[in-house]
């Protein structure tokens, strides 16, 4: 009896939104893959090894069922935490998405492991992933993505906000405790091909609360030109009170020729002095980085790049390092 009832309620489901809307939507689906792929070859006597990786492959697929709801799920295969070698050397396969989306004029919500509006932002304007993350990303200052509900809202052409409830573990851990973390965040669209963007992220414990603060500024000057600059500021690194972090980044692109662009980025790192201390509490990851380089766009899928990469770390006794990299991305 359920199951002639459940036909019925799916029937009828079917009926009313053929009856109420005069265009049949018919469902639609694509697949996802993207890969990373690099040679590089150290330039200094502490860095002079030579590597072929494979570093990252996204596999996943993508549906719609009807004008305002969808699925994703995409699979990430690479290293999730780049903190040791052997860290690196492995390979691990985890749920980067697995989420249902909602949308409806200018609301969308999305609920499961979703990815953080804040990245994609910052991502998207720096655009080039695949060489190298964005500042909040590749320092760790929060999760890329995560497990909870995603809301964002667009109030005019020019001006969206967005909020998540997650659980703070980011999509390679299972959550372990009763602790969530929120995050606000407020878009400005410019005219003029200014993006600004404003962002908090709360994430209360038991002993103390972590706060991620930050702040960017992007500038299309001309459709082949772009220059950009954020501000990052993480507090209680780790629930641990008073251990601050803030680093800025700036970056550039400019399309000198069709599917040939330049560009650059650098970035600042560095951590807080604590009263007793001469030294900063995390001197050993604090420093600079510097990326420039050319790349190659082929057949709408494949992007090639020639580049140098290196890091002058803050600490006086730690060796600079430096590379000449080959990166390779392809997507369909």
């Amino acid at each position: 009896m359920r199951r002639y009832f459940l036909l019925l309620l799916i029937a009828c489901s079917v009926f009313s939104l053929k009856a109420n809307d005069p265009v049949i939507f018919k469902p639609v689906g694509k697949p996802i893959l993207r890969i990373f792929g690099n040679f590089h070859a150290g330039l200094t006597e502490a860095d002079d090894n030579s590597v072929f990786e494979i570093e990252r492959a996204y596999l996943g697929y993508q549906y719609a069922f009807s004008p305002g709801l969808s699925a994703s799920i995409i699979v990430d295969i690479g290293s999730p935490e780049d903190e040791s070698v052997y860290a690196i050397v492995k390979r691990y396969a985890y749920f980067k998405n697995a989420y249902v989306k909602y949308a409806r004029g200018k609301l969308a919500v999305s609920a499961g492991i979703v990815g953080m509006n804040h990245f994609k932002i910052q991502e998207k304007f720096w655009g080039y992933r695949y060489i190298m993350k964005s500042f909040a990303d590749q320092y760790k200052f929060g999760k890329s993505a995560d497990l909870g509900i995603l809301a964002s809202y667009k109030f005019t052409s020019w001006l969206s906000a967005d909020a998540a409830i997650v659980n703070g573990e980011g999509y390679s851990q299972l959550q372990d405790d009763s602790n969530f973390e929120y995050t606000i965040g407020t878009t400005l669209n410019i005219p003029r091909g200014l993006t600004g963007r404003v962002f908090v992220n709360y994430g209360p414990s038991t002993t103390s609360a972590k706060m991620v603060y930050a702040a960017f500024l992007g500038w299309n000057v001309t459709p082949a030109f772009s220059l950009a600059a954020e501000y990052n500021l993480l507090t209680n690194y780790k629930y641990d009170e008073g251990r601050n972090q803030r680093g800025y980044s700036f970056y550039s692109t400019y399309r000198f020729k069709d599917n040939w662009k330049i560009f650059a980025r650098y970035d600042i790192l560095n951590s807080n002095i604590f009263d007793e201390n001469t030294m900063p509490w995390n001197l050993a990851k604090d420093g600079s980085a510097f990326v420039a380089g050319v790349e190659k766009e082929l057949y709408g899928h494949l992007k090639l790049s020639l580049n140098y990469q290196d890091w002058y770390p803050l600490a006086a006794n730690m060796p600079n390092s430096s590379y000449i990299f080959v990166n390779l991305e392809f997507k369909l």
